[in-house]
């Protein structure tokens, strides 16, 4: 395998020491990059869009949607510093407002998994400022994925390879954007990425306690459940009920979830039916929906359904691709692990089958597994480090277009 990375060996493998724990050296490199390009990108956002004078699209009274979560969020934005508006934006307001109100205030709010109010909680018995701590919390976690995930890529390339799959991933628009802004997916990628470290390490249990708070976060956490078994079913029989038994942890912390939901809602499956976009088309709705009533003409509504804001220009292009692209990328890393091809697959049809389709590229782009199969050759070329650097540059000033019209109020994804 050729080195592609100027990098010596000698860094890769050294050490830093804080007390008794130790972290790779190498690991300092992405965690860097990303942290410097999110802060400078965050400045970039403030002063262009003029934020200290007019504030973003969310911050007026006058243009931002009169959604109770929208009333509460500009509540808390008034007792707020400025600079904090940079990151928050459509769903940002759904988790400032749980943070500060509880799931009670509204009957939607239980689509928004508790992870992330949790932990922005946890901040604010700190920082005490609700919306600081949850911007905090977010930007803590939007960068310590990364690492995570280079420990996890590992294992399947060569550590040079890993460090540049590590920077396309963290750098991809949609997963830089979304593990930037006020959204889970930083704390979601963080926590599921480490269960997968930790149990490719043999360390079942601490792998179960990481990926119950991965489930807690966002539901799909739940099916690292699915390779856990598969591979622990591969393991010496001592030690196939004990993992098993672990395993169950994830499945419990789901379960308590809909304990919860019933309790406070009267609905055990209120994270479902509460929803707001169930008007919008997932794969299932447009197959049985979609294409009986309006034929063809489905399509061309795709994605531009019902919106009440204009949606960004890179939507329809990302969403096909991510709706075309994972089948190719899923079958590749079936000849790699075949257990993290189960978890993708199910993941993937779970996506098409109940998410909104227009929102397909932000939860492929955190399939992690994924990003394996795609980034693999990058130790068998030895113009891959330009590759990555010309890639990363390119998806960094798509990231920017993005962010600037999340705040604007367009859609996403």
């Amino acid at each position: 395998m050729q080195d592609v990375n100027p990098i010596s060996n000698s860094f890769f493998e050294g050490e830093i020491a804080f007390s008794r724990i130790r972290i790779p050296k190498r690991l300092f490199i992405p965690f860097f990059f990303v942290l410097l390009a999110k802060t400078v990108a965050s400045i970039f956002v403030y002063y262009s869009l003029n934020v200290p004078s007019s504030g973003t699209f969310w911050t007026d009274p006058n243009r931002v949607f009169a959604w109770e979560q929208n009333n509460v969020f500009l509540e808390n934005l008034n007792k707020t510093a400025q600079w904090s508006s940079v990151f928050l934006g459509w769903d940002s307001a759904w988790y400032l407002s749980i943070m500060t109100k509880g799931y009670a205030f509204s009957s939607q709010s239980y689509s928004f998994f508790p992870g992330l109010p949790v932990f922005g909680s946890l901040f604010r018995v700190i920082l005490q400022d609700p919306a600081i701590s949850l911007v905090i919390c977010v930007g803590v976690f939007g960068v310590l994925w990364v690492p995570a995930y280079q420990l996890v890529a590992e294992n399947y390339m060569s550590r040079e390879a890993a460090l540049g799959s590590a920077l396309l991933f963290a750098f991809s628009p949609y997963v830089f954007l979304f593990t930037t802004v006020a959204y889970s997916e930083g704390l979601f990628l963080f926590f599921i990425l480490s269960a997968w470290h930790f149990f490719k390490k043999g360390k079942v249990g601490y792998a179960s306690l990481l990926a119950t708070v991965a489930v807690v976060t966002r539901v799909v956490g739940v099916l690292v459940v699915l390779p856990v078994v598969i591979e622990s079913l591969q393991k010496n029989k001592s030690r196939r009920l004990r993992n098993a038994l672990l395993s169950c942890l994830p499945i419990v912390a789901l379960f308590i979830w809909l304990a919860y939901c019933q309790l406070t809602a009267n609905d055990w499956l209120a994270s479902i039916h509460s929803t707001e976009w169930n008007s919008l088309y997932s794969f299932r709705r447009l197959l049985f929906e979609g294409l009986p009533a309006k034929g063809i003409q489905a399509f061309a509504e795709l994605p531009f359904q019902h919106w009440l804001s204009p949606p960004h220009w890179l939507l329809p292009i990302a969403m096909w691709g991510a709706i075309i692209v994972p089948p190719f990328l899923i079958h590749k890393m079936a000849k790699v692990e075949k257990s993290l091809a189960v978890y993708s697959l199910v993941y993937y049809v779970g996506v098409l089958a109940f998410g909104a389709l227009v929102s397909t590229p932000r939860f492929v782009s955190v399939l992690f597994p994924l990003w394996i199969p795609l980034t693999a050759k990058l130790s068998k070329n030895k113009k891959s480090a330009a590759v990555v650097v010309a890639a990363a540059t390119l998806s960094f000033v798509v990231s920017l277009d993005l962010w600037i019209n999340f705040l604007n109020g367009q859609f996403i994804a």
